[in-house]
Formats: structure tokens, C-alpha cells, sequence
């Protein structure tokens, strides 16, 4: 376990730079999106409501509100979304990225300062889960692609070998994605629970 883990963080810091470059576009674009949109949208008078359909389907069983949230954004929103695009087509995974931070963007910005507080830890953790998704989705894009663009001084390795190479990286970057993920998913059902609790 401590040698994956080992695996796992260098994996992270000899992608390090591209980590660093999508974590920027990604929280950049969610504050400028908000503040962008602060001037366009008037804010609500109330934020909150028990008589949410949402909240009052899944608040049954908090556990069950976790599972569904952790579930929901590792398979649709991470892997389907913003991984799977990027091995498609390298790009594509910052352009997931880039659409889900302009998203954000507009949800927060109605937010008083209060909720907005309430719904950061949430956005911290999934946003950099998604920034790890990218960055795995563009390696996978790249390799298949590009392969000396991922692993340099290897010239003579085939697209095959490199995309395989890739998908071994695919795991290790994932064990941050689905950790930030689960945390994300019971932070995000905690601030539910107060918001809906108005």
C-alpha cells in the first residue's frame, strides 16, 4: 500500500506543472464566471428552502445522499465527462473542465457571503477532483496522439505502448480523484443538510 501510494504522488508531482496550469483555469474560471455574472444577474432575496424535492428525496439517508453524489460525479462528471473527452481528443478535457468552472461560476455567484462560504469546501474539493480528471484525460489524449509529448527520451516507443503506459497512470492519478471525490461528496451532503435545514 505505502509503495502505491509512493507511485501515486510521483506520478502527481512529474505532472505537476500541467496539475498547476489546470487548477489555475479551472478556479480562475469559476471566480471570473461569478463575478462576470454578479453584474449581469440580481441576487435572490432567500437562499435555502425544506421544501426542496432534492433535498427531501435524498435526505432520507445521508449515507445514501453520499454514495449517490460520490457515485454520480466519479462516473458521469469525472471519468465519463472529463477523462474519456480528453482520451478522445487531448483538448477536450480542459474544454470539460473550462464549461464545468463556468458552471460553477454561475451557481455561486447569487450566493450571499454566508453560503458562499458554506459551498467552498465542496467547490474546492470537486473542482481539484475534476483538475486530476483533466489531467488524466489530456495524458490519455496526448499518449495515444503525441507519445514523445508524455514521455519524453523514449522516442521509440509505439502509440500503443504509450496509451497502455498511460492508462497505468490513469489508476494512480484516480486514487486522488476518488479520494477528493468521497470527501467532496460528504462535504457537499453536510452543506446541504444546513441549507435545507432553513
Amino acid at each position: 500500500m505505502l509503495a502505491f501510494l509512493r507511485s501515486c504522488v510521483s506520478i502527481i508531482l512529474k505532472r505537476g506543472k500541467l496539475l498547476a496550469f489546470f487548477s489555475f483555469l479551472y478556479f480562475s474560471s469559476v471566480f471570473l464566471t461569478a463575478l462576470v455574472a454578479a453584474f449581469i444577474f440580481p441576487p435572490p432575496l432567500y437562499v435555502g428552502g425544506s421544501s426542496s424535492v432534492f433535498g427531501n428525496f435524498l435526505f432520507g439517508d445521508a449515507v445514501v445522499t453520499v454514495v449517490w453524489i460520490f457515485v454520480f460525479n466519479l462516473v458521469l462528471s469525472a471519468f465519463i465527462v472529463v477523462t474519456l473527452s480528453g482520451l478522445a481528443f487531448f483538448p477536450l478535457s480542459a474544454v470539460a473542465l473550462f464549461v464545468r468552472a463556468v458552471l460553477w461560476g454561475f451557481l455561486i455567484c447569487p450566493l450571499p457571503a454566508w453560503a458562499f462560504l458554506v459551498v467552498l469546501p465542496t467547490l474546492v474539493f470537486e473542482g481539484e477532483a475534476y483538475v486530476f480528471a483533466g489531467v488524466a484525460g489530456t495524458m490519455l489524449g496526448v499518449s495515444w496522439f503525441k507519445p514523445r509529448w508524455v514521455f519524453k527520451g523514449e522516442s521509440q516507443l509505439s502509440r500503443r505502448d504509450s496509451l497502455k503506459r498511460a492508462f497505468g497512470e490513469l489508476k494512480q492519478v484516480y486514487f486522488f480523484v476518488v479520494l477528493l471525490l468521497f470527501v467532496g461528496a460528504i462535504v457537499e451532503t453536510l452543506a446541504m443538510a444546513y441549507f435545507f435545514s432553513f
